[in-house]
Formats: structure tokens, sequence, C-alpha cells
């Protein structure tokens, strides 16, 4: 297992339990009504989602440049659409980790969080 999927996936669960917390908390540290409560909580919770697609999406990237059979990665992904994963954010962030080249003129954050991931990795 390369360290630098291993780091990725430590580096995302620890932004989404980072979330999850937050929004679990929220209830007793928000007293000023439904509203602003409402609006934390989703906030949180998304924040979370967005790491989780993230994080899938960058490793079923990294299985593609494998060449994992294309069935077999839409089962592990439960789903028949694997570019519902595979984002362009995703691939940036893979090419990061894996210290390619960017082939647009400024570096995508996610390809710099990538690179910085695959540095802690070491």
């Amino acid at each position: 297992m390369p360290p630098e999927l291993l780091a990725l996936v430590t580096y995302h669960c620890r932004q989404i339990n980072a979330y999850l917390a937050r929004a679990q908390s929220l209830g007793t540290l928000h007293e000023d009504g439904m509203g602003e409560w409402q609006r934390l909580v989703l906030y949180a919770l998304t924040d979370a989602l967005a790491h989780n697609h993230l994080l899938v999406g960058t490793i079923a990237a990294y299985l593609q440049r494998q060449d994992l059979d294309g069935d077999l990665l839409r089962r592990y992904l439960q789903s028949p659409h694997p570019d519902r994963y595979v984002t362009r954010e995703a691939v940036d962030h893979l090419d990061g980790l894996t210290g390619a080249v960017p082939e647009r003129g400024a570096e995508p954050t996610w390809t710099a969080v990538g690179r910085w991931i695959a540095r802690d990795a070491h």
C-alpha cells in the first residue's frame, strides 16, 4: 500500500471527524434559535461530505490509473458511474499525491494539498 494513500485516508478522516464533531456539538453551543443551528449544522455536515467525496474520488482515480477493471471499480464504489466520484478535483488531488505536474498553469488547490499530504507521509 503506498504511504501516500494511507496518509490521504488519515488526513480526510481527521477532517471528516472534526466536521462531524462540530455538527454534533452545535446543539449545546448554540441556543440562538433553530435557524442558526440549521445553518451551522448543515455547513459542518456538507463540509464532511465534501471531504468524504473527495477521498473516495481520489482513491478511485488512483485505482483507475492502476488499470483496475472498470466493473470491479463500479462494484467497489457501489455506483454504475465512477465519474460521480472521479472529479477534476479528485484527479488534481491525486496528481499532488503522486507528484504529477499539473496540466494547467497555476497549481490547483487540491494538488497543493495532495503534495502536502505526500510530504507528510514520508
